[in-house]
């Protein structure tokens, strides 16, 4: 029987279609794949999930094939169906509306394809080899922001590992596989369509399961940083005496990567700290002395938690580094903030004045060491101080306070610390350790107190 004409043209095009589309994959993620129940207390506010900015609105992955999946509509619908079962109020919007809402969540989402060493369940001998299997690797970020200001309120960033493994036990995958075996490669790109559907599907349920298992329990936890009265009552555990405007003034810093110490200069939230302790970071939280965890009092060592659920963590915007020099400028949001007087003057900085070290010597915060300063040194064109106050990792960035002025002469950054050596044991490497003067703080970021805010602007969304 003879095929019409009709037909004939239309396989002839079905086929070309096909054969066109080679070796590349064009997918999108799907609508409502969150569906999870709602939290029992919902925050009564507002949140605007932006759909136009900030993440990226195709995702390529490259691996024998190239595959494309379309995030602009069905991945910020699927955060906004999240944050849904937490907020009362939840729309996906473009950015320019952000003003109607009392949140803005800017989106990041970011996944590759690689090879790794399988998981295997059964007993391994001597001899046995390690498998190495095809995996996805997704970052999904979260960060959510006051519209009017800028500022960053939480910030969520979460990982997962897929292995792709799984899909020799699809029957769809296999059927194809066997299909282009047996044709030489002619239904090539019916596989390729195949396994990139199984890739989009295993994007959905990373994304969902992201949400659902990692983030939304997050913010369920920290609800307090939504609530506009954060601060929490406060035990009295601590008796610091006369150290307190200095530990006031004192910021705990952390990053994803890093942790760090900072401090005030200006009432109205301008922080300086190490460059090391920001890195690449856009946003930085940070805790004030005065939002520390309520600490339990029959534990006296131990320290406070950043991220505590009865922790009001505030951010703060990076304006300006000095890679070179070391040197970061912050700035928070707030007013009559407890800030720091910066000694810029270097004819002060006299060998042997008492000093001591403010930050967060191993994560333990608003700690203080007291020495004195050794020596005031020229280090490769950065002017550098030397002292014997201890400076461990955590200080980097901390004050160190002259206790003849009560002003900040350096800001922590290293110290040589004895190894298991020999040679370092048997020299007595203790005891020297460096902060970079307020002079060089003046000169590197252009920092003059009062600090005038025309001087340091925010940088441009």
């Amino acid at each position: 029987m003879k095929i019409p004409s009709f037909f004939s043209f239309s396989l002839l095009i079905c086929c070309a279609v096909v054969l066109m589309s080679g070796c590349t994959y064009h997918g999108k993620i799907h609508r409502s794949i969150y569906q999870k129940p709602d939290y029992e207390e919902k925050i009564n506010a507002r949140v605007m999930v932006v759909a136009d900015k900030f993440f990226p609105q195709t995702l390529t992955l490259e691996g024998d094939s190239t595959y494309h999946f379309r995030l602009s509509d069905g991945f910020p619908i699927a955060v906004a169906d999240a944050l849904g079962t937490l907020f009362t109020e939840v729309e996906v919007n473009e950015y320019k509306y952000r003003k109607n809402y009392d949140y803005i969540a800017e989106l990041d989402y970011k996944a590759a394809l690689g090879v790794g060493p399988a998981e295997v369940h059964l007993q391994r001998t001597f001899s046995s080899p390690v498998v190495f299997q095809p995996k996805l690797r997704t970052y999904l970020t979260v960060t959510m922001r006051n519209p009017h200001t800028g500022y960053a309120v939480a910030r969520y960033t979460e990982s997962a590992e897929i292995f792709l493994n799984d899909a020799s036990n699809s029957s769809l995958l296999w059927l194809t596989g066997f299909l282009r075996l047996i044709t030489l490669g002619l239904l090539t790109p019916l596989d390729i369509q195949a396994y990139g559907g199984y890739m989009r599907g295993l994007l959905e349920d990373g994304i969902v399961k992201t949400l659902s298992e990692e983030i939304m329990p997050q913010m369920q936890e920290n609800r307090v940083n939504f609530t506009p009265d954060h601060l929490t009552e406060q035990s009295n555990v601590r008796i610091d005496g006369k150290f307190i405007p200095f530990l006031k003034a004192t910021v705990y810093i952390y990053t994803d990567n890093s942790v760090g110490s900072g401090f005030l200069i200006s009432p109205n939230g301008y922080i300086v700290t190490n460059r090391h302790v920001v890195g690449t970071a856009r946003d930085v939280s940070v805790v004030l002395y005065d939002q520390r965890q309520l600490m339990d009092k029959t534990i006296p060592s131990q320290t406070a938690d950043p991220k505590a659920t009865n922790n009001k963590v505030r951010f703060a915007k990076v304006l300006k580094i000095n890679k070179a020099r070391d040197l970061a400028l912050l700035k928070m949001e707030g007013e009559n903030l407890p800030y720091l007087e910066l000694e810029t003057d270097r004819s002060a900085y006299t060998t042997g004045q008492e000093v001591v070290a403010l930050g967060a010597p191993r994560g333990v915060e608003w700690s203080v060491s007291r020495g004195i300063l050794s020596a005031a040194r020229d280090n490769n064109g950065v002017d550098t101080l030397q002292t014997d106050a201890a400076v461990n990792n955590g200080n980097s960035g901390g004050p160190l306070i002259s206790l003849q002025t009560g002003r900040v002469i350096g800001v922590n950054s290293w110290g040589i610390q004895p190894s298991s050596d020999i040679d370092d044991l048997r020299h007595g490497v203790e005891n020297l350790n460096f902060a970079i003067s307020a002079f060089e703080v003046e000169r590197t970021l252009g920092v003059t107190q009062p600090v005038n805010p025309d001087d340091f602007l925010l940088p441009a969304d």
